[in-house]
C-alpha cells in the first residue's frame, strides 16, 4: 500500500507554509502568524522544519484546485476522446465546451494554486542554502537538504511548465513574495520562461537520488522524463500573442534535449510496463504504489472525507454509478463512440478504458448498448468497483493523479526518435511496440474470452435484473449483461469487457435478481491471441505515418489522463480532431451531443484567457490572449 507524504499531521503542517507568503492564496483565519517571523533564522533551523516547508510545496498540487479535479480533469476536455456532460453555466462545462471567459473562477483558482506552488518553491529554494546545516551539517544532513533543494527546483520548474502551457506568456518570479515588494509583474515571453524550466529541472536532477521512491516524491529519473515532456512542450505549436499558432524556428534543439533526457533514464532501465494494462489503475484505486509504472504522480489524502488534499478522481469521472454496494458517483467525463470503434477489437485497453455500462446499486452491469445510449459511455478506468470504497472514500477519494506513466515516455521516445530522423528508426519502433504488446496482452498468459447464448430460458421480465456471472479460468475482468429479452428468453447478450488472462474457458451462469426467469445459459470461448502481426507497427512508415500512429496510439494508451487536449495543441491539430470527430458523432446521428465543435474557435481556445481577477489588481498584465 501507498506511503503517504502527507499524513493529517503533515497537511496540517505543510499548509502553514502559505504563512510564509503575503498572498491573498491562504484563508485569513490562518494568517495567525505575523509574516516577519518566518524572515527570521527561527524558520528553517532545521531538516524537520526544511522538510514541512518542501512538503509545501508538493502540496499546492494536490487539491481540487489544481490535480484533483481542474487541471487533471476540466482542462483535459473536449477532445475527440473525451468530453463533458451537459450544457450549463457550471466552470467545468463552460470551460471544457470551450465558453469560459476572463472572469470564469476556475481560471484564476488553478492559476493561483500553480502561483502558490512557485513562491513555496521559491522561498524553500532561498532558505535551505542559508541553513547551516546546509554548509556545517553531516553529510547525511547535506545530502537529506540537497534533495529538498532539487525537489524545490524540480516543482517550480514543472509549476512553470504548467502555466506556460496552460497560458503562455506569463507573469514570471524567481524571488519569494517579501513585504512590500511589488508583486504585479508584467508578462515574460513562455521561452525565456522555458530557459529557466530547463535550469531548474537540469539542476533539480544533480541531486535528487536515483533510488526508486516509496513515496510520491520526485527522483532523479522522474525529473529528467518530465524534463524530456517540457522539451517536446517547448518545441511543438503553441498560440502566440499575434494570435499565429507556430513552433519555434529552433524547436529541434529542444527535442534534442528529450531525446538526451530520455536516453539517460533508458540507460539506467528503472522503469518497466506492468505486464497487466488494467492492474496499472485497479493499483492507483486501492493505493498501491508502482513506481516503476508511475513515474511521477501527484499526492492525494484525505483524512475523515474532510480535511486538505482532496480529489475527484473516480468520483467524476467514472462509469454511472447508483449509491449501494459501492458509492454512488456523479459520471461527468464522457467517451464520444468514434473513438471507441478507432480501437482494435483485441486491445485490451478499449474495454477497460471506456465503460460501456453503469452500474446499479446491486453492483450489477447495466450495458448501454442501444438506442442512444452510446451518447452516455464514460471513462471507466477508475470506476468505483476497483476502489477500497472506504468511508472516507465516499465522496472524495484518495486515489492518486498520475502525471506520467512509463508508457508515455515510450511514446515520447518513439515520437522524438522519428522527428530527429526525419522518420522512423528502430528505436522508435521498438519503443511504440512494448506499448502495443502490453495493450494486446502479449505479456501476460492467457487471453480474453468471448460468450456464445446457448438456452434462451423462460419467464424473464427484465433485463436489468438478469446477471451474468463469470468465474474460473484464471483470468480477470471479463463482463457481460443482457442486451435485451425475447419472448420471456435472453434476447442478446452483450460483452462488456473481454477480460484478460483467461487460460481456460470459466464457467458462465445467469440469475435473476428478482427471481423471475430460469433456464437461461451461456458458455465462454478462449479467444486467439493476436499474433505479432496484428500487435506490432507496419514497418517502412514514413516520417508523417509514423507520427498519426503516434498521435492515435498516444489516444488509446492515456485516454482520460489528462494530457489530450494538451498533446493536440502541441502538435498543431485540435480543431481539426475537434472537426474530424462532429463529423463522426453527426454521421451516427444528427442529434449526437458534442457542444464544443460549435463554441471552439481556432487562435484562441489554444489558450486560456489570464483571469479577471488577476488583470484587475495586476495592471503590469497589459494585454489579454488573443480573441478573449
Amino acid at each position: 500500500m501507498k506511503k503517504y507524504i502527507f499524513s493529517r499531521r503533515a497537511i496540517i503542517a505543510a499548509s502553514l507554509t502559505c504563512l510564509l507568503l503575503p498572498l491573498n492564496s491562504c484563508d485569513k483565519d490562518l494568517e495567525v502568524t505575523p509574516y516577519s517571523y518566518f524572515t527570521t533564522a527561527n524558520f528553517f533551523s532545521n531538516a524537520d522544519e526544511a522538510y514541512m516547508a518542501t512538503l509545501g510545496v508538493y502540496e499546492s498540487m494536490s487539491s481540487l484546485d489544481s490535480y484533483g479535479w481542474n487541471i487533471s480533469l476540466i482542462f483535459d476536455a473536449d477532445t475527440d476522446i473525451e468530453q463533458m456532460s451537459g450544457i450549463g453555466a457550471d466552470d467545468w462545462r463552460t470551460i471544457a465546451h470551450y465558453q469560459g471567459i476572463s472572469q470564469t473562477t476556475t481560471f484564476y483558482t488553478a492559476w493561483s494554486k500553480l502561483y502558490e506552488g512557485v513562491d513555496r518553491a521559491n522561498v524553500v529554494i532561498e532558505r535551505i542554502p542559508n541553513m547551516d546545516l546546509f554548509t556545517n551539517g553531516t553529510q547525511a544532513q547535506k545530502d537529506q537538504l540537497n534533495r529538498m533543494l532539487g525537489e524545490a527546483k524540480f516543482l517550480r520548474g514543472f509549476y512553470y511548465s504548467e502555466l506556460v502551457r496552460l497560458w503562455g506568456d506569463v507573469p514570471f518570479k524567481t524571488k519569494s513574495s517579501q513585504s512590500g515588494d511589488n508583486l504585479k509583474v508584467g508578462l515574460v515571453d513562455r521561452y525565456e520562461i522555458y530557459k529557466q524550466i530547463i535550469k531548474d529541472m537540469q539542476e533539480a536532477a544533480l541531486v535528487l537520488p536515483e533510488e526508486t521512491p516509496k513515496d510520491e516524491r520526485i527522483n532523479k529519473w522522474a525529473a529528467k522524463a518530465m524534463l524530456a515532456r517540457v522539451a517536446m512542450f517547448a518545441g511543438g505549436y503553441s498560440l502566440g500573442a499575434d494570435g499565429t499558432t507556430k513552433r519555434p524556428s529552433n524547436y529541434k534543439e529542444y527535442y534534442q534535449l528529450a531525446q538526451k533526457e530520455i536516453n539517460d533514464v533508458m540507460a539506467q532501465n528503472p522503469y518497466k510496463l506492468n505486464p497487466s494494462y488494467a492492474k496499472v489503475f485497479k493499483n492507483q484505486c486501492q493505493h498501491v504504489l508502482e513506481p516503476t509504472e508511475n513515474i511521477f504522480q501527484v499526492a492525494f489524502y484525505n483524512p475523515a472525507g474532510t480535511l486538505g488534499n482532496a480529489s475527484w478522481v473516480g468520483n467524476f469521472n467514472g462509469p454511472a454509478t447508483a449509491n449501494g454496494v459501492y458509492p454512488s458517483n456523479i459520471s461527468r467525463c464522457l467517451v464520444p463512440k468514434p473513438f471507441y470503434t478507432s480501437f482494435n477489437a483485441a486491445d485490451q485497453r478499449r474495454d477497460f478504458s471506456i465503460a460501456t455500462y453503469s452500474i446499479n446499486n446491486l453492483g450489477n452491469k447495466l450495458p448501454l448498448l442501444t438506442t442512444n445510449q452510446d451518447e452516455r459511455w464514460t471513462v471507466g478506468k477508475w470506476s468505483r468497483e476497483y476502489q477500497t470504497n472506504a468511508t472516507a472514500e465516499r465522496v472524495y477519494t484518495h486515489i492518486n493523479w498520475v502525471i506520467m506513466r512509463y508508457s508515455d515516455l515510450l511514446l515520447m521516445r518513439a515520437e522524438v526518435e522519428n522527428e530527429l530522423n526525419e522518420g522512423p528508426n528502430a528505436i522508435a519502433y521498438d519503443a511504440i511496440n512494448q506499448v502495443r504488446k502490453r495493450a494486446f496482452g502479449g505479456d501476460i498468459q492467457g487471453s480474453r474470452i468471448g460468450i456464445t447464448l446457448g438456452n434462451k430460458g423462460t419467464g424473464y421480465t427484465n433485463a436489468a435484473n438478469v446477471v451474468i456471472q463469470i468465474t474460473g479460468g484464471g483470468g480477470t475482468d471479463a463482463a457481460a449483461a443482457i442486451i435485451n429479452l425475447a419472448s420471456g428468453g435472453i434476447g442478446t447478450i452483450g460483452m462488456l469487457r473481454s477480460g484478460d488472462g483467461y487460460t481456460s474457458a470459466p464457467t458462465v451462469t445467469i440469475t435473476s435478481t428478482d427471481g423471475k426467469g430460469t433456464g437461461a445459459t451461456a458458455t465462454a470461448q478462449l479467444l486467439a491471441k493476436p499474433t505479432a502481426t496484428v500487435i506490432n507497427l507496419p514497418t517502412g512508415l514514413s516520417k508523417e505515418n509514423f507520427l498519426k500512429a503516434i498521435q492515435q496510439e498516444r489516444a488509446w494508451e492515456l485516454s482520460g489522463e489528462g494530457m489530450r487536449r494538451a498533446d493536440l495543441i502541441r502538435w498543431g491539430i485540435l480543431g481539426d480532431k475537434l472537426a474530424e470527430t462532429s463529423t463522426a458523432v453527426k454521421a451516427i446521428r444528427s442529434t449526437y451531443f458534442y457542444p464544443s465543435i460549435t463554441n471552439f474557435v481556432a487562435g484562441k481556445h489554444e489558450l486560456y484567457p489570464y483571469p479577471q481577477n488577476e488583470t484587475d489588481v495586476n495592471k503590469s498584465i497589459t494585454r489579454q490572449n488573443p480573441k478573449y
